[in-house]
Order: C-alpha cells, then structure tokens, then sequence
C-alpha cells in the first residue's frame, strides 16, 4: 500500500511538470531558432521545473513533520521557484526586465538573496 503511495507522488510531479513544459511552449518556441538565447531559456525553464518538484516535496514534508525548520526550507525554495519563474518570463521577452526602482536591483536577484535567508534561517536551530 506504501508503495501505492509512491507511485501517485510521482506521476502527479510528472504531470505537474508536463503541464509546465506544454503550457511554457508558446513561450519558449518563438526562440528556438536563436542559439545564444534558447539554451540560456531552456537552463531557466529546467532550473524552474527542479524547483517546483522540490516544493512538492517540501510541501509534503512539511505537512508530514510540521516542524519549523521544514517550514523555512519550503519558503526557500518557494522563493528559488519565483526568482527562475521572473527569470525565464524575462528571458522570453514576454515580461521587461523587472527592477525595484528605488534600489535598482532585478526582483530575480532579490527573491534569490530572499531564499538564502530563509535557508540560512531553517538550517540554524530555531528556539
């Protein structure tokens, strides 16, 4: 039965994940002819694909064990999963390049530098 389990984890990743790819087509085809550009795409779509699975699990773990370490683990990669989410929407063209005007750094980096934190603050022992 616990491996029954298993198996529906992994083909709802795989069907989370096949959804992505089809509906980031239409994004990612205008630029298949453009080999400096495509494989820098495809880099961010696959880094954004990684990134949503390992939300997954780390939503399911955090719902398992409820610790707050867990917690901050999933911020992070919630927030690695936004920054290459900005990241291929920009690399497209679709969306400008996306910066906070008053410091005049791109929203990618600082939702990385976000995850970072969140990182650090899950691996030191939280009282």
């Amino acid at each position: 039965m616990q491996r029954m389990a298993f198996a529906d984890k992994n083909v709802m990743t795989l069907l989370i994940l096949a959804a992505i790819a089809i509906f980031s087509l239409p994004l990612v085809l205008p630029h298949i002819t453009h080999e400096s550009m495509i494989y820098h795409i495809y880099l961010h779509m696959i880094a954004f694909m990684v990134s949503i699975f390992l939300v997954i699990v780390s939503v399911l773990a955090y719902y398992r064990g409820r610790s707050r370490r867990l917690l901050f683990m999933m911020l992070a990669l919630s927030m690695l999963t936004l920054a290459e989410f900005v990241n291929f929407i920009t690399l497209t063209g679709n969306v400008p390049a996306l910066l906070l005007p008053i410091i005049n750094v791109e929203l990618a980096h600082l939702l990385i530098l976000a995850m970072l934190v969140l990182f650090m603050t899950g691996v030191i022992k939280m009282g």
